[in-house]
């Protein structure tokens, strides 16, 4: 396995002009993290920070992309969907960091045993830096911010973000809604999967119970809501009818299963193997 430099780490793409999608093309695509650089008027938002074993700012800054305090000119914010590794590990190096209330604390105390079962050797197709090791791989604490529902992050001149809770993959899932341009980051509540119970409810900071009530609420803000794309957290981009049906093969999927009965026993089973190790099916080097 060989090494890359930190400039070569992300794939930097334009969507439009004034939104790009940064991945980490070296990490294996399953759990590689789509990040998102919305371009405001006045301020610029990261949506998701990836593994941070590159300094992503870092990277947007010798791209031109951002230009932040304390020596730039635009105020930049980095805003998680959630606290699982892929999505906000890179927060530590941002200034700015937002999460929803529920999944604060879990950023603020940083993650080590839950992501060593995940982040294997083989996930990483060249390696990051000199000396880097997956076994020592963690989500350092990160000082961050809480947001809730309904919450706006202003973008000025009028246009802003807005917050939408939607608990189940983690009691903290949120999406971000760009009202102007009817675009929604769904972060990992919803992503283009196969039909049926493809979305991640078995983990051990999921709930289904939750997850069902909020593809159920969803879908019905969606039928009243303008959208002209889905920009998720993994995989492609895709349409709101798209979506719609992926949330409902969801929901038909778990009430065919009897969704509440089958959660408790599956969240016990998975935290059964975290506590053991048992995830860790191929070596970590």
């Amino acid at each position: 396995m060989g090494e890359v430099s930190p400039t070569l780490w992300f794939k930097t793409e334009g969507i439009h002009e004034n939104l790009y999608r940064i991945t980490e093309q070296y990490f294996f695509e399953g759990n590689r993290c789509n990040i998102w650089l919305v371009k405001g008027p006045e301020r610029d938002v990261i949506i998701d920070s990836g593994l941070g074993v590159c300094d992503l700012k870092q990277h947007l800054e010798s791209l031109h992309l951002i230009d932040p305090p304390p020596g730039g000119t635009r105020d930049c914010t980095l805003i998680c969907t959630h606290n699982h590794f892929d999505h906000s590990g890179g927060a530590r190096h941002f200034d700015n960091v937002l999460i929803h209330q529920n999944d604060l604390d879990g950023l603020r105390q940083g993650r080590q045993t839950e992501t060593l079962n995940y982040v294997k050797t083989a996930h990483f197709y060249r390696t990051p830096y000199p000396g880097f090791s997956a076994c020592k791989y963690a989500v350092p604490p990160t000082e961050c911010k809480s947001v809730q529902h309904g919450d706006r992050i202003e973008l000025g001149q009028g246009d802003y973000l807005e917050v939408i809770h939607v608990p189940g993959h983690t009691k903290g899932s949120i999406m971000i809604f760009y009202p102007m341009r009817g675009e929604l980051f769904s972060g990992d509540f919803v992503y283009d999967c196969g039909p049926g119970s493809g979305l991640f409810d078995w983990l051990p900071t999921s709930c289904v119970t939750d997850y069902v009530q909020s593809a159920r609420d969803t879908i019905d803000w969606l039928m009243n809501t303008s959208l002209k794309g889905i920009y998720p957290g993994h995989f492609r981009p895709f349409k709101p009818q798209r979506m719609r049906t992926i949330l409902q093969e969801y929901v038909e999927a778990k009430d065919q299963l009897g969704s509440k009965c089958c959660a408790s026993c599956l969240q016990a089973t998975t935290w059964a193997f975290f506590l053991l190790g048992c995830f860790r099916c191929c070596p970590c080097g």
